[in-house]
């Protein structure tokens, strides 16, 4: 039985744990509290905490153990492009305890989607970031960021180990994958074969997979850059899988047309990096299997988040995510039954 993580967040005993590691990290910071250690907001997957200072507000984070790796990712993606991330305060790689300085509010904070401007400079960024980072794998693997599978047997040996999983929940989980749905994704393995190998096939290096891509995640910088949050979600596989995500949301909220200019050019200000490396079209052309192949890595994610935890600790909108993911990945259009942010 996995631990009740979320208990011992919300317990008195972890807040005054941080407290006491957090505040002599404050104080070698030239940082002086003038308030308490708050928790913010516990969720099944994490625990954020903020503490004013004199020198603004710090926010605090512990992932479940599976994404326990941030802390050090943030560090790494800091060290390789100082202010792509938060500044990191304090790291506790072994307790995955996270201290960063305050960025105020994300670009997507309320109900109306940020303009087509935003999004652009976000995928830039990104795509820049994930660039930089092609040369930092041994760095940012070390932090225990995980790898997805990468040759089409591995990708497809690691949907069946992920598909034998959820079908082994009893009927009436919500969790399990039923008679139809792992029907439908074994129609679809050739489709995942197929995008597994155009992406093996390319050139491209691994990189940073954020894995929730968007502008909730993403702050605007003095200089006008972008910084992310929330790398819990991570993988380290084929870079391009991270654009499905804002393209998507893109596509929906903004009313895109998905073949218009606008989202032509978002797609090439994210791919602009990497044309030191081949032409245009050429990047263009692994989108569609990166899309795809990106279904998988969100399953991924929810699969260890779920493992984390008592089932009865995870949230009910988040049940069904697994096989949900599952079924996009492998259906003969990848987007049909996703729903826009």
């Amino acid at each position: 039985m996995p631990a009740d993580h979320p208990a011992r967040w919300e317990g008195a005993a972890w807040l005054e744990e941080v407290e006491a590691w957090l505040l002599p990290a404050l104080e070698r910071r030239g940082l002086t509290p003038t308030g308490p250690v708050e928790r913010d907001r516990v969720r099944f997957w994490s625990v954020i905490a903020r503490v004013e200072t004199d020198g603004g507000r710090v926010w605090v984070k512990e992932n479940a153990p599976s994404q326990s790796f941030e802390a050090g990712l943030v560090e790494v993606v800091h060290h390789v492009v100082p202010g792509a991330v938060p500044t990191p305060l304090a790291v506790d790689r072994d307790r995955g305890w996270l201290a960063t300085a305050d960025l105020g509010l994300p670009m997507w904070h309320d109900d109306a989607a940020p303009p087509l401007e935003d999004w652009v400079g976000v995928l830039r960024d990104f795509g820049a970031l994930q660039h930089a980072l092609t040369g930092h794998e041994e760095a940012a693997l070390a932090t225990g960021l995980p790898r997805f599978p990468e040759s089409p047997d591995d990708v497809e040996a690691w949907l069946g180990r992920l598909v034998a999983e959820v079908r082994a929940h009893p009927d009436g989980d919500p969790r399990r994958l039923d008679d139809a749905e792992a029907a439908a994704v074994e129609a679809g393995i050739p489709r995942l074969r197929n995008a597994a190998e155009e992406l093996a096939a390319s050139w491209t290096a691994p990189s940073l997979q954020h894995n929730d891509l968007h502008l909730g995640n993403a702050f605007r910088r003095p200089d006008g850059g972008a910084a992310f949050i929330d790398l819990g979600d991570a993988l380290w596989t084929h870079p391009f899988t991270a654009a499905r995500i804002p393209l998507w949301i893109m596509a929906n909220r903004l009313e895109l047309d998905p073949d218009g200019p606008e989202l032509r050019r978002a797609t090439d200000a994210y791919l602009e990096p990497w044309t030191d490396r081949t032409d245009r079209a050429t990047l263009r052309a692994l989108l569609p299997a990166a899309h795809r192949l990106s279904c998988l890595h969100r399953a991924e994610s929810w699969r260890r988040l779920q493992a984390d935890v008592p089932v009865e600790r995870v949230d009910e909108p988040f049940l069904r995510s697994v096989p949900t993911w599952l079924v996009d990945a492998a259906a003969p259009d990848p987007h049909a039954a996703a729903v826009a942010w």
